[in-house]
């Protein structure tokens, strides 16, 4: 299978070479790679992209795209991997996102013999490409397929908004409403990296990570939208139960009924489909802009 060294791939892809060089995850192909297993959609998402799937014999539950994603059996969530199962299936390798887990398992894993690649998440325009590249390099991706990805990745990235002159709308995405409290992405998290992409000002950017926000703080921060994972909106009873919410009805997203629904892996997965999300979010949140 033809194959290109990291910092080929790192040139190809556009991304700075260290970026791509990752010690934690990223390899020199001769890895054996009939049979992958995977937790986590993003890689999932990247080796069907690049013509490998045929060689997936297990993913994770995020892994629900593309849509023969689903029919392979399954590892459990990517958090909570079971090594038993996993082992079961007789992968030659194991590719991860960040947060694979237990830390526990995959060192029985490992200990298993079995070789874990744990791919480095970074929530940008870069990070995107840099993951490509480490997971191409790690399970040797012919170099055709690579090119093709990256070329329809480096149009996107090039349609990205520039900073609006009126300034960016102010957004929030709120990751559920799990027993009536919101739960906002601040910074340091994927949710602020699509919104930075889209050109938006993330109004939850005064605290890290994923946290509750009280009816206080959601009024103070006031988002002209609102964005939400399909799955969250369904979890809360639906549209008008989101919209009915106390919380956001404090809001002027909430008022003015600009909720945004979008799949969740593609939304904050940080594979190949988040550019694509990104772009769509960017015109949504232009029309926003222009009828205020």
């Amino acid at each position: 299978m033809p194959w290109i060294g990291l910092f080929g791939l790192a040139l190809l892809l556009g991304a700075p070479p260290l970026a791509a060089l990752s010690p934690a995850g990223c390899v020199e192909p001769g890895l054996d790679t009939s049979r992958i297993a995977v937790a986590g959609g993003s890689i999932t998402e990247i080796i069907y992209a690049l013509d490998m799937g045929e060689s997936l014999v297990a993913v994770d539950r995020t892994s629900n795209y593309p849509p023969a994603a689903t029919r392979l059996p399954s590892l459990g969530y990517v958090r909570a991997v079971s090594a038993e199962g996993l082992l079961a299936l007789n992968p030659t390798v194991v590719l991860g996102e960040h947060d694979i887990g237990p830390v526990e398992v995959v060192a029985q894993i490992r200990q298993a013999g079995l070789p874990v690649v744990v791919v480095p998440e970074v929530h940008t325009v870069d990070g995107i490409f840099a993951k490509v590249a480490c997971v191409a390099a790690a399970i040797g991706a012919p170099a055709a397929a690579l090119r093709s990805l990256h070329q329809r990745l480096q149009e996107q990235r090039q349609r990205l908004p520039a900073a609006p002159a009126a300034g960016p709308v102010k957004a929030a995405i709120l990751l559920s409403l799990e027993d009536g409290v919101p739960t906002g992405g601040g910074v340091e998290t994927s949710a602020h990296g699509v919104l930075t992409m889209a050109g938006a000002e993330n109004v939850f950017a005064a605290f890290k990570g994923w946290k509750p926000v009280s009816l206080e703080a959601m009024a103070a921060s006031d988002p002209d939208v609102l964005i939400m994972p399909k799955r969250g909106i369904k979890a809360a009873g639906g549209r008008e139960a989101v919209l009915a919410h106390a919380a956001v009805r404090l809001t002027r997203a909430g008022r003015e009924q600009r909720l945004i629904g979008v799949d969740g892996m593609s939304l904050l997965g940080f594979g190949p489909r988040t550019l694509d999300v990104a772009l769509q979010l960017a015109a949504q949140l232009q029309s926003a802009g222009s009828a205020e």
